[in-house]
């Protein structure tokens, strides 16, 4: 049987919790199940404490965090990058108030942080992340802490997105002369789509490669001239032909390949969908987990401190507390 004295209750942990093992115990709560937190402690530590214990540690620091995001103005110095990236997406988390509610993510990375694994992959060094459940008006007003202070780069700043109404309008109201990318292999799903329908199972593969190389070498006007080249025979053929014409119309700016591939610049949104699994679904979307929006904010936190390479500002923080 654990010594009591080695034993953090709920009740005793704040007074008891010296500066290095709270920032131990919030580190184990950010990184996995408060149940499995408490095995960690025990097993690594030589700590006996249990899921309450690590909750509210975490917890009350993940609010902490926030203040302290805000404050410090939390970034990675990019001035002298040549390009600096940033993508956003939405992914869903599962709340006790509003069921399935989405999480703004963005991620903020320079050129020089990407290293090709393969031919195929790229890992990325380092890069910010915010994270924000709830609107995208709070979220724009973030992320605009971060990405004013790369502004001034025109073209060189670059985001590449899905292609959701409301990060256009955005981008184009705050950075309007900054590079807008829509992902490739989105622009590649939606053109899928349709060709599947009017191209035989057995060619579609070949058709959609081809489309994929002339889409990269000669632009978006050369893919439209072929779909409309293709036989659209039925009603459903002809309705989806003409929702995809008016998605490639209204992008048409956004997707001249050619000429982002020239100027060596990313094409697909990858990092940001890396991300989502990194930051948000690898801790917050295990099985039977479901978090009240404060407590998943909260979180968020301090897995965007974490991921983006900060944790030692909350280290800083508790030893000023001390």
């Amino acid at each position: 049987m654990a010594s009591n004295k080695n034993k953090l209750l709920p009740s005793d942990f704040f007074s008891k919790s010296s500066p290095l093992l709270t920032e131990k115990l919030v580190y184990i709560g950010q990184l996995d199940t408060y149940e499995q937190g408490a095995d960690i402690a025990s097993r690594l530590l030589g700590i006996e404490t249990n899921d309450t214990c690590i909750y509210r540690l975490t917890d009350s620091f993940g609010e902490k965090c926030g203040d302290w995001l805000e404050e410090d103005g939390l970034r990675t110095a990019l001035e002298g990058e040549e390009v600096v990236y940033v993508q956003v997406d939405g992914s869903m988390v599962l709340t006790r108030e509003e069921s399935w509610k989405e999480v703004k993510l963005g991620r903020i990375f320079g050129g020089s942080a990407i290293h090709e694994e393969n031919k195929n992959r790229n890992w990325l060094k380092n890069s910010d992340y915010v994270a924000h459940l709830g609107g995208h008006r709070v979220f724009e007003e973030q992320m605009s802490e971060i990405i004013d202070h790369y502004a001034g780069k025109g073209d060189g700043l670059v985001f590449i997105n899905d292609g959701a109404r409301w990060q256009w309008n955005w981008i184009t109201a705050e950075y309007p002369l900054a590079t807008q990318i829509l992902d490739f292999y989105h622009a590649m799903e939606h053109i899928g789509k349709y060709m599947g329908l009017v191209v035989a199972r057995t060619e579609l593969s070949i058709r959609m490669e081809s489309i994929g190389k002339l889409l990269k070498e000669q632009g978006a006007d050369a893919v439209l001239k072929v779909i409309q080249e293709v036989g659209c025979r039925t009603k459903t053929q002809k309705a989806e032909r003409s929702k995809l014409e008016k998605y490639i119309t209204n992008n048409k700016e956004r997707m001249d390949y050619p000429s982002y591939i020239e100027r060596g610049l990313l094409i697909g949104s990858g990092a940001i969908e890396s991300a989502h699994r990194t930051v948000i679904q690898r801790r917050m979307k295990l099985a039977g987990q479901r978090w009240s929006k404060q407590g998943a904010q909260r979180m968020l936190n301090l897995r965007t401190l974490n991921m983006g390479g900060y944790w030692d500002r909350l280290v800083s923080h508790l030893k000023i507390a001390a």
